[in-house]
């Protein structure tokens, strides 16, 4: 009976033994695995972190002494970059330039959280020279950071090659506001008329960016030839928007200039209003003729016994050729001022040509006289549009910036702020609002002893 039990307890024992090497191997095994597991994700982990992103530097000689150019290249798959940037000399002006470079870097790899979003950020550079020794840079910044499009900036740099020394738009224009207004009329005229920027610029943004202030110019370039500006909001440190470019003949903007920054244009090139100590101002107006304007301000320069210089658009002639022959008949000067107001400098030497002499022949065939000069719309003319016409190149210098104000008490306010001996006052006769402003501005001038001129006669 005793070993009838004592085999019936082995039996047990034995059994409960065996299941519990059973579950003890297969936790052990289970237990191994995720270990393996865990060890590999642990090391594919570290492996990822401790592999570096390279980045490579190169430093070469540029055409210019005294430049290198540094390229900086990084291989991150999703978040690569080629920078490349001059240096020069001075510690100074290479600080402002790496800086920009760091902040536009540091920026990218924000956004794109350092390689999680994919992107491409390339900045280029271009080393544009002037033959007083002054020099500028244009980094040029494309970045893409995921799904977005491509967005561009052009930051500029400008220092003297020989000294060292930084130089602003404020040292171009002679630190005079009065240029920097002028200048304003000018680029903003430009803008207003590129056709390729009417579908992404309002001309609310347009007149926003390109108000008289010293800051909405600091981005340039000049040459020997032109000076081009650059425009765009900014977001925090350095992100982008596409930029607005335009670019302006030296040639119109000469009076505005420093003296190193000037040309040398021959006398015969352009007829500028001269500074004279006589207090002769002469009238011109531009764009017309219209049916109403012209003719009230026909009846006021009548009453002031003032000749004036009308330049008028071949189209307006054609489509009111009655006002322009009264124009002439009442003693006033008519000169050209194009078919349709483009600006001559971007057009074919064709389309150019054109536009001028269509222009003279509808005046000399309507008025019976041949034009006496030739205004070219927004004062762009270059030495190609110079050679398609014999005629004297009008400008200004007061510029009453009736087509913008629209405001006819602040006509007035703008002769008065510019005018002096010797000035050529741009109106025009198509506003309705310089008609009715026209009368006060005479007043003054002839409370102030000045005497009126045709263009022609300065």
């Amino acid at each position: 009976m005793n070993r009838k039990k004592l085999k019936r307890r082995s039996f047990w024992i034995n059994t409960f033994l065996l299941f519990f090497i059973g579950i003890l191997t297969i936790s052990t095994f289970s237990l191994m695995t995720m270990a393996t597991k865990k060890d590999n994700a642990s090391t594919a982990e570290a492996n990822k972190v401790t592999v570096p992103t390279k980045i490579m530097f190169n430093t070469s000689e540029s055409d210019i002494p005294g430049i290198k150019i540094v390229t900086e290249t990084s291989t991150d798959a999703s978040a690569p970059f080629v920078l490349q940037y001059p240096q020069t000399e001075y510690s100074t002006h290479n600080k402002a330039v790496f800086q920009y470079i760091e902040r536009a870097k540091e920026n990218y790899l924000t956004k794109t959280q350092n390689g999680k979003v994919e992107g491409d950020l390339t900045i280029s550079y271009e080393i544009i020279s002037h033959s007083s020794k002054k020099y500028s840079i244009a980094l040029t910044t494309n970045r893409v950071i995921g799904e977005a499009s491509e967005q561009q900036r052009i930051e500029s740099f400008h220092w003297n090659l020989e000294t060292g020394e930084n130089f602003t738009i404020k040292d171009v224009l002679e630190n005079d506001s009065k240029h920097l207004m002028m200048l304003s009329t000018l680029v903003r005229h430009n803008l207003y008329n590129n056709s390729t920027l009417s579908n992404e610029f309002s001309q609310d943004k347009i007149r926003l960016e390109t108000q008289p202030t010293w800051e909405n110019f600091d981005q340039f370039v000049v040459t020997d030839k032109s000076i081009t500006f650059y425009f765009a909001e900014s977001e925090e440190e350095i992100g982008l928007v596409n930029s607005i470019v335009t670019t302006i003949p030296l040639t119109t903007i000469n009076e505005l200039l420093a003296e190193p920054f000037q040309l040398l244009i021959e006398e015969d090139e352009v007829t500028q209003a001269p500074a004279e100590t006589t207090k002769k101002v002469a009238l011109t107006f531009d764009d017309g003729p219209n049916p109403k304007t012209t003719v009230q301000i026909l009846e006021i320069l009548n009453k002031y016994d003032a000749k004036a210089t009308f330049f008028m658009l071949g189209n307006r002639v054609q489509a009111y050729p009655e006002i322009a022959k009264q124009v002439r008949e009442e003693g006033h000067e008519i000169s050209n001022h194009s078919w349709n107001h483009p600006d001559l400098t971007k057009l074919s030497t064709e389309k150019v040509q054109r536009e001028i002499q269509d222009t003279n022949t509808i005046i000399e065939m309507v008025t019976g006289e041949k034009s006496t000069s030739f205004r070219p719309p927004y004062g762009a003319v270059n030495a190609a549009v110079r050679q398609q016409t014999n005629l004297p190149i009008v400008l200004w210098d007061v510029d009453t910036l009736d087509w913008q104000d629209r405001d006819a008490h602040q006509l007035l306010v703008n002769v008065k702020r510019d005018v002096k001996g010797g000035s050529t006052i741009l109106m025009h006769d198509i506003h309705q609002s310089t008609a009715d402003g026209l009368d006060a501005v005479l007043a003054y001038l002839q409370s102030e002893d000045y005497t009126f001129v045709k263009a022609s006669d300065l």
